[in-house]
């Protein structure tokens, strides 16, 4: 959209701004029953109303009654960030246009960075488990690359645990569903001794599939997990030492993902091979095929005795240290200490269906449909990582100062090693055909100094400027070899699976160097109201291709990547505190954007560097709470992102829409609160529903997803002591079908799709 729209839509929110003061009401007579979020993205406890952010703080209990259990279900339910999957090694997270798109290689980094209790989580997929006993989750919007932790060129989502506390407490929560949910989840905190408690927390997650493979009859989009977490607090008495210790584990396991071939509706006439194909099936099966139903070929490796059948596990544990202490008046002393270990194996057909498939198909039929070039070819992804990081830094605390500051220092390393297993059956084109391994070890090393510092200007107006250095180093060594270059259709082809061309093995290296400032500009006048402008910059380094085609390939470095962001912003309370209104403008510079793209030619992935993007945009929340009764809440978002420059593989980009990211979300939600005959307050329902504009899935813009909604609910019945309570839910109640992913082949849309409508009761019984 062009910046005359943008004009408006800020023109909008400021004349809007102007418009509430004279609704305010005296901050003395506050009565809100909105919730109120303490949040730590600028490393102190503070209000989110009063933090120069723009940023989502979402309670545990609220997580809860929404069934946001993952990543995903983030990017479902609120604005302004939008979730894609390529694979269960990538989850990728989209906020303001800036989104990493399958950057898997050892040596990639997240434009749209996680955090787990301030501790970075150096891969996509290294957070597959779904969340629990959670405190709270931030989302953070725009770079942030002085304080948050990691240098962030995009934005953060910060997951908190709940804390052990010195009061005995525990929950247990048993859940029933449909597609054969169960779920427990629970804890216990309390005093260990006067000076120690203890928390332990868990859950477990087990349902059937979504889909179905037909071909090996067995199920798809399942799930079984398991996870565990203790943790220890420590505070001596008489003293203002507070340190704590998290040990987490998790376990999950599927078998596998839907992968569908469905025919574009935009990209000109061309060979439609899986959709033809798919096509000749479902008149076989007479007519009975849906899109949650596919083929799956599980390869047989050279050296193996039987086909590796689809599916992804992952394990992790990870252990957190925090310590606080006052080294002198007014001055804290914090160190984070952070070390995970996480085992993937991941096994998936990209197309979820080729040659062999079942059913003998005339080569006169395939080609009457246009699937003549029929192939698969499925891939298998082992990885381990290690990961050590620690960041200390000094924090100024005296309250009643005009200036405060925070000093520090961060370190991680991280070493990733990543075993690939590409393996092809072809019907004619020889690329297509054989067995490719790739071996890569990869190390990387981020070291940065920080130091932001603020000054009270007058009561009412501080300026707050920061800046992070940060040296990023990556290196390592990786192996292609070819295993095989025939299948059983045509075991004489002699060229090597794509996207390998020759045996090799070579090193890589490289470091990069990045000073990122910020400044922020916040104007308090009265309690009820702030306003904000900031400048910030972001950074992400760059890194080296996995699975290359040749030793050149693996061996040259994509850039790195920054991003500039220029917001305003007010968040306010009005109405005796009844009504909470955020809203910010932002406009932003991304210069060297890293995007890996597939080559339908050779089916081999390419990450280059799109030399800028103007991304340029609002959003808006606004949520209502009039009585203890009633609860309402409405946001959205615009953002208008676009490549200033970008030719790849001879396709001019320049001007289009950034990849994977609509114009305009929406949410909108209500709950209520009412008595159950003679139990006071007992009965609460809840519905939400959310809304996202039609995107492009690719710098092409050739192939898109249409705009859709979802509607969710939920309604809670408590008893009169607080004992027990029981929950209906429903999640996609319309049973909207979308898309979270597709990958263009030919003229097909390799297509994954988001859950269906899932329902269920959830009894919990605190004690």
């Amino acid at each position: 959209m062009k910046l005359q729209t943008t004009t408006s839509v800020i023109a909008l929110l400021a004349g809007m701004t102007i418009a509430m003061p004279a609704l305010a009401a005296n901050a003395a007579n506050n009565t809100t029953q909105l919730e109120e979020l303490i949040v730590t993205a600028e490393k102190r406890t503070e209000n989110v109303q009063t933090t120069p952010l723009s940023i989502t703080a979402v309670s545990g209990a609220t997580l809860a009654k929404d069934r946001v259990l993952t990543l995903e279900d983030i990017g479902h339910n609120m604005t302004g960030i939008s979730f894609t999957a390529n694979s269960p090694q990538a989850n990728e997270i989209n906020i303001r246009g800036v989104v990493n798109t399958r950057l898997t290689s050892p040596t990639a980094d997240q434009s749209v960075s996680t955090f787990v209790d301030d501790v970075y989580v150096s891969r996509s997929g290294n957070l597959n488990s779904a969340f629990y006993d959670v405190s709270r989750v931030e989302v953070v919007r725009g770079p942030q690359g002085v304080l948050l932790g990691k240098n962030v060129a995009g934005g953060a989502v910060n997951i908190i645990s709940n804390a052990p506390s010195f009061d005995q407490s525990g929950r247990v929560t048993v859940t029933g569903g449909n597609y054969d949910l169960r779920q427990t989840e629970g804890y216990l905190t309390g005093a260990l001794t006067d000076t120690i408690a203890g928390r332990l927390s868990f859950q477990t997650i087990n349902h059937s599939g979504y889909a179905r493979d037909l071909l090996h009859n067995t199920d798809l989009e399942n799930l079984n997990s398991i996870q565990g977490r203790v943790q220890l607090a420590y505070k001596p008495m008489d003293s203002d030492l507070r340190a704590n210790l998290n040990v987490d584990y998790a376990k999950d396991s599927n078998d596998g993902v839907n992968r569908v071939g469905l025919k574009s509706p935009t990209l000109p006439a061309g060979p439609n091979i899986w959709s033809g194909t798919r096509s000749l099936i479902k008149t076989a099966l007479g007519g009975s095929l849906n899109i949650r139903e596919s083929f799956p070929v599980w390869p047989l490796f050279q050296g193996d005795l039987a086909p590796t059948p689809q599916g992804a596990k992952h394990e992790t544990y990870d252990v957190i240290a925090k310590v606080e202490k006052d080294l002198m008046p007014n001055v804290r002393f914090t160190s984070i200490t952070g070390y995970r270990d996480n085992r993937a194996f991941t096994m998936y057909d990209q197309t979820g269906l080729g040659p062999t498939n079942g059913f003998n198909f005339t080569a006169a039929q395939l080609a009457g449909v246009g699937s003549s070039l029929l192939f698969a070819e499925p891939v298998n992804f082992i990885e381990q990582v290690h990961q050590f990081s620690e960041e200390v830094r000094l924090t100024s605390t005296e309250p009643s100062s005009r200036l405060d500051w925070i000093v520090g220092a961060y370190y991680l390393h991280s070493q990733v090693h990543q075993f690939n297993r590409f393996w092809g059956e072809s019907l004619v084109l020889p690329t297509l055909s054989g067995e490719s391994h790739w071996d890569d070890h990869g190390h990387n090393q981020d070291v940065a100094v920080f130091a932001q510092i603020g000054y009270k200007i007058t009561d009412t107006l501080k300026l707050e400027v920061g800046a992070r250095y940060t040296t990023d180093k990556k290196g390592g060594t990786q192996q292609g070899i070819i295993v095989a270059t025939g299948d059983k259709i045509h075991p004489a082809d002699t060229a090597p699976l794509t996207p390998l061309t020759t045996n090799f093995s070579t090193g890589y290296d490289a470091s990069w160097n990045k000073l990122t400032p910020q400044a922020i500009l916040k104007w308090t006048p009265n309690d009820s109201m702030m306003v904000y402008g900031t400048v910030s910059e972001g950074f992400k380094g760059g890194g080296f291709q996995n699975d290359a085609s040749n030793a050149f390939a693996a061996a040259t470095p994509y850039n790195p990547e920054t991003v500039t962001n220029y917001e305003a912003g007010y968040k306010g309370e009005f109405l005796d505190h009844s009504i909470r209104w955020n809203s910010a403008v932002f406009y932003m510079k991304y210069n060297n954007l890293q995007v890996q793209q597939t080559l339908a030619s050779c089916l081999c992935n390419v990450i280059s560097n799109a030399p800028g993007a103007t991304i340029k945009g609002a959003e808006t929340d606004v949520q209502y709470a009039p009585t203890t009764w009633f609860h309402a809440w409405a946001s959205g978002s615009y953002v208008d992102g676009t490549y200033d420059t970008f030719v790849f593989n001879g396709v001019n980009n320049s001007g289009h829409l950034l990849q994977r990211t609509p114009k305009w979300q929406g949410a909108v939600g209500a709950e209520v609160t009412t008595d159950a005959g003679s139990w006071a307050n007992a009965l609460v329902g809840r519905l939400s529903y959310r809304w996202q504009g039609k995107m492009p899935w690719a710098p092409e813009n050739t192939s898109w997803e249409n705009a859709y909604g979802t509607l969710d609910g939920r309604i809670t019945l408590t008893a009169p002591n607080k004992h027990w309570s029981i929950s209906a839910f429903g999640k996609n109640l319309g049973d909207k079908v979308y898309r979270t992913n597709i990958i263009v082949f030919f003229n097909d849309e390799m297509s994954s799709f988001g859950a269906p409508r899932t329902y269920g009761i959830e009894v919990a019984a605190p004690f």
